[in-house]
């Protein structure tokens, strides 16, 4: 289902003091030098969508210098049908905004506008520690199957809950009362994650055979307790006197992993910077084909400095994968050539400099 943000304006969002412009439907280039504000501009779509950007969550760094507040706003098109969304948001705290009234949850916001950055820290996919693959694994799982949320919220409500129990050498009554709630919500959200990557790793895997075409990459998930036939109840009840020490819950969802392998050895290991970047991209690229594919629902795909640490041909190649999934995309590069634009058949340009916005070419 074609997805499309027709307009988009900020308001004190880093180098911005004002912006407003009418992205393109296909790609829109942003272009000018390192500095100017062109990857400020792409986190204002990703903040649109989940109330904090790519590169930070912190409200001081994003909330451009000497003001209270910042606003963004959008108008995004689904099925010819359009909504308007805005996030203001300062120290006293966030106002979501839904076609001029306030939302009501920030996933109900994102799930109007599902936004998949490709950025030079993208390698935290594979060289970070492992929540930056169970965000990968969420992501997903929140957009794709409907039962993930809910699940996923009252396990970590049982996940506190439980803990403070641990903290506090609570009664065996109520260790059990919590043991179980968990064990139950934990099976759920391990359910939509196992699924998930079932339908992921073939995706996966064809985009891996085109931009590491010399390498073997694999994706492996690891659910978080011990054991193909273990219940989660039972590998807590196994684990209590090392939780009595440790104060913590020591299996579960929370404890999951994406295991990713390159020539069968563990890729963080192994894989210069510019394989971890290419990796990451095909684990990227890969969710917004199955996004499509389980939903029939288009997202905004967001292209930061995409030639760091790749060469033009591995460049050029994701840039092609990217236009064939028919998404509408923002890009930033420091001139019009630099960005492979051929790939579409029509492209929009933006001259940031000073964070200041203007139409070019």
């Amino acid at each position: 289902m074609p997805l499309q943000l027709c307009s988009l304006s900020a308001h004190n969002f880093r180098l911005i003091e004002q912006l407003e412009i009418e992205p393109g439907p296909q790609v829109t280039l942003f272009w000018g030098q390192n500095g100017a504000g062109k990857t400020s501009i792409l986190e204002t779509v990703d903040f649109l969508s989940r109330g904090r950007s790519f590169r930070s969550r912190r409200l001081d760094a994003l909330l451009r210098k000497g003001a209270r507040t910042l606003t963004v706003r959008g108008t995004v098109r689904e099925a010819g049908v359009p909504t308007h969304l805005g996030i203001e948001k300062s120290a006293r705290g966030r106002v979501l905004l839904c076609n001029h009234h306030k939302a009501e949850t920030l996933s109900a916001h994102a799930a109007r506008l599902p936004v998949v950055a490709l950025h030079p820290d993208s390698h935290r996919l594979v060289q970070g520690g492992a929540r930056y693959r169970r965000n990968y694994l969420d992501w997903s799982a929140f957009h794709v199957k409907p039962d993930f949320l809910p699940a996923w919220r009252e396990y970590s409500r049982c996940l506190r809950q439980r803990n403070q129990v641990l903290r506090t050498r609570g009664g065996m009554q109520e260790m059990q009362a919590w043991t179980q709630r968990l064990a139950v919500a934990g099976e759920r959200v391990d359910i939509a994650r196992s699924s998930i990557i079932d339908e992921i790793k073939p995706i996966f895997d064809t985009y891996g055979r085109k931009l590491l075409p010399e390498a073997e990459s694999a994706l492996r998930y690891l659910r978080g307790w011990p054991g193909e036939s273990e219940s989660l109840e039972a590998a807590l009840v196994h684990a209590r006197s090392r939780e009595r020490r440790s104060l913590a819950t020591h299996w579960g969802p929370h404890r999951a992993e994406l295991a990713l392998s390159l020539n069968h050895q563990p890729a963080a290991q192994v894989a210069s910077r510019g394989q971890q970047k290419l990796l990451a991209m095909s684990l990227l690229l890969a969710q917004v084909a199955h996004l499509q594919a389980h939903t029939r629902r288009d997202c905004v795909v967001l292209l930061d400095d995409i030639g760091a640490e790749l060469d033009r041909d591995h460049a050029g190649a994701l840039v092609r994968e990217v236009a064939a999934l028919g998404c509408q995309a923002f890009m930033t590069a420091l001139a019009p050539q630099d960005a492979d634009l051929q790939a579409w058949t029509q492209a929009r340009m933006f001259h940031v400099k000073h964070g200041t916005c203007k139409p070019s070419g």
